[in-house]
């Protein structure tokens, strides 16, 4: 090869190296593998053990560069720290500073939980753990279990459980926890640090962060049952390694420590609390005004209007908890008013929590939102009537009242009319039923009254002695058979409607057993509201009439025989009604039976919540 060829070879060599140099440009250093180990422990000033400490300052280091994610809910200092410290990564180290004075002869835990990360990758360290003591002693043992929620057994995350040494109810209502811990995500607790001393356990949702029992609203829990001193068990466990012919290879024994008690299981509850008092009114419409509460027992507030003499002038209609009211103005003088003033007379609560008259003077007011748009739609009917006019076309009325529709009916219920507005009359002979069978129709007699057991003004139910299951009818409603109070009235609509038949259901039948005293089973939708509720007077109850889902049922304990969970009282020495539920589901399907055999003791408490449940919203300060 001449030299011309080699220096033609090695310019072409060198080109492409360029090239590629080029193309690299963008992506830059890969840095190789990405790190997927969490930092080591490397040590600790002063050492997670030490004895006689007097420094309030702790600097914990590992290998790598760190980041701290939210120290302040993941950091747990035991004994509680009645000014929260600080805590913040420095390079390798994490740095805490103790504000609070140190107790003597006290052991200090420090549960980082999952707190701790490499800077880059955010690698875990789960559960880190670091102690020392003021004194010459270290306690080391641990108390552990979980937190319920008391009326639906879902665990209770971010509750603070603590102890008392002591046998006074008062501490739980005056002090702070001699020591705590966090619940995670699935409720569990591990108190460290504890002597082997006997402690009253608690568990309490901290408002104020004072970690003492201080206000209504907070959720609390109690131990039931005996009470046990902490201690420590070294227990032996052999694991087996096995070669590649499948014979056993080696025995390895290990000690394993194992600490008690273990299975605390603690069920937090909302003291049920006489927290009354009017929250707002909202004027939506001109016939209509709300009334919100926060509660209401009892009957409904009294309303008057305070610059003008009226009777019977509206209708009202509630929700289901009662603390919402709707007030529907049937009288036309008032309701064109842009704003009414009125005397509201109901219970409120005081700061003893003990109920007394009040009387407030209100306002319910139209929105300048609302009178904007009345504005605008009046405009918009007006052009619309004068391009009728202009058009020689026909007016068409838009005064209509009109009901929602039908959906198939229950076999145990009953078709009923639920109207847009409050009626002022209806003509039942404008309305006709018909049974329809083979193409043929033969009219039926009925009846139609507003449903007054629900408190809705608007709700009409029809009744027949010649509804039957499994039939298909005709609903024939003539134009102008009902007016409500504003002028308006319906329109003529023909629908056709079926009752369900007993094919179309499914049914549940428990055999239960240990239900010791008196109780009742609610069986529940996915959406864990209640469907059908019994009391237990036998064995075996059987749920008919099912349309086709998925349910699940509980058992409560009703000790006062009422009929409803009822909730615990810390200075009463109630404890909240006992609930169980049924670890599996129930897959219903038309014209099936399930049964299912039921023994409330065979899956632990803290395992009968079945998966697949709706979780429930959290609790308000009322137990709701």
């Amino acid at each position: 090869m001449d030299r011309k060829n080699v220096i033609h070879i090695w310019l072409s060599a060198l080109l492409l190296m360029l090239l590629g140099a080029c193309a690299n440009m963008a992506q830059g250093p890969t840095g190789g593998k990405s790190d997927a180990e969490p930092p080591t422990y490397l040590g600790s000033k002063p050492k997670n053990g030490a004895l006689n400490v007097n420094s309030k300052r702790v600097e914990i280091q590992f290998d790598e560069y760190l980041q701290l994610n939210d120290p302040f809910k993941n950091l747990t200092v035991s004994p509680p720290q009645r000014v929260n410290p600080s805590a913040k990564a420095i390079g390798k180290k994490i740095v805490v500073e103790l504000r609070d004075s140190l107790q003597p002869n006290t052991t200090y835990t420090m549960d980082f939980g999952n707190s701790i990360g490499d800077y880059t990758e955010n690698n875990l360290v789960y559960n880190f753990l670091y102690s020392f003591s003021t004194g010459d002693q270290l306690d080391s043992m641990v108390i552990s279990g979980v937190v319920l929620n008391a009326e639906n057994l879902s665990p209770v995350e971010g509750a603070v459980v603590g102890i008392y040494s002591d046998d006074a109810d008062s501490s739980f209502l005056t002090r702070p926890f001699e020591r705590i811990a966090k619940t995670l995500s699935n409720g569990s607790f591990h108190i460290r640090g504890a002597a082997q001393k006997k402690y009253r356990i608690f568990a309490l949702e901290d408002m104020n962060n004072n970690f003492y029992f201080d206000q209504p609203s907070e959720g609390i829990a109690l131990q039931e049952g005996a009470i046990e001193i902490p201690s420590l068990k070294i227990e032996q466990k052999i694991d087996t390694v096995y070669g590649d012919s499948m014979k056993i290879d080696t025995i390895i024994r290990r000690e394993v420590r194992k600490y008690t008690p273990d299975s605390i299981v603690l069920r937090l509850f909302h003291e049920k609390v006489n927290f009354q008092q009017f929250k707002k009114i909202e004027r939506l419409a001109r016939n209509q005004f709300t009334l919100y509460f926060e509660k209401m027992e009892g009957s409904l507030p009294k309303i008057a209007l305070v610059d003008t003499v009226a009777d019977n002038w509206f209708l009202t209609e509630t929700n289901k908890m009662a603390d919402t009211v709707c007030y529907w103005i049937t009288d036309s003088n008032l309701y064109r008013r842009d704003t009414l003033v009125l005397s509201l007379s109901y219970l409120k609560t005081d700061s003893a929590g003990v109920l007394f008259p009040c009387v407030d003077t209100v306002k319910a007011m139209l929105s300048t939102s609302y009178l904007k748009n009345e504005l605008k739609q009046a405009q918009q009917e007006e052009a619309r009537l004068k391009r009728a006019l202009r058009r020689n076309h026909k007016i068409r009325r838009t005064n209509l009242i009109d009901f929602s529709h039908f959906v198939t009916v229950g076999i145990t219920e009953s078709p009923a009319l639920v109207w847009e507005r409050p009626l002022s009359s209806l003509d039942e002979g404008k309305i006709h039923l018909y049974w329809e069978r083979d193409s043929t129709r033969k009219p039926l007699p009925f009846s139609i009254v507003r449903d007054t057991a629900r408190d809705n003004c608007r709700k009409y139910v029809m009744t027949s002695p010649e509804f039957h299951p499994d039939s298909s009818y005709r609903l024939v409603v003539d134009s102008a058979c009902a007016y409500d109070f504003y002028g308006n009235h319906n329109d003529s609509l023909i629908m056709s409607f079926k009752i369900m038949g007993e094919q179309q259901y499914g049914k549940v039948t428990v055999s239960l057993s240990n239900v010791q005293g008196n109780a009742f089973i609610e069986l529940l939708n996915l959406k864990e509201d209640v469907v059908r509720s019994c009391p237990i007077k036998e064995n075996v109850i059987t749920f008919e009439h099912l349309t086709p889902g998925t349910y699940f049922a509980r058992i409560i304990m009703d000790e006062n025989q009422n009929g409803v969970w009822d909730t615990g009282n810390f200075r009463e020495g109630l404890f909240p009604e006992k609930v169980y539920y049924f670890p599996k589901n129930f897959k219903v399907r038309a014209n099936w039976e399930v049964s299912e055999s039921w023994d409330v003791t065979d899956t632990p408490i803290c395992q009968q919540r079945p998966s697949g449940i709706a979780a429930k919203k959290k609790k308000d300060k009322n137990g709701r």
